[in-house]
């Protein structure tokens, strides 16, 4: 879908938010590929925006364990926005 994915920088920091309420299998391509990209961009400190999401499957997950190791070993960081509601558990704290 047409603006799934939302990137905005400030301040040198990428914010991607994932402006959907399920994030599943169907989006975990475009989503590595979108983060894969931001890094390859030199860009080593990134928030993910995770607000509209209610549900977040395992396949996600496994990018984000992914992403997080490769940012750190870089000496850059990943952060997340968590919904203030829903299915969503903050592992990553």
């Amino acid at each position: 879908m047409l603006n799934d994915f939302i990137l905005e920088i400030v301040d040198g920091i990428a914010i991607e938010k994932l402006n959907m309420t399920r994030v599943t299998i169907k989006e975990t391509q475009e989503f590595k590929e979108t983060i894969n990209s931001l890094i390859i961009n030199g860009h080593n400190k990134i928030i993910i925006d995770f607000s509209e999401c209610n549900y977040v499957d395992s396949s996600i997950i496994g990018v984000m364990v992914t992403l997080v190791k490769e940012l750190r070993n870089s000496g850059g960081d990943i952060k997340l926005i968590m919904p203030q509601k829903g299915n969503i558990l903050n592992i990553f704290a």
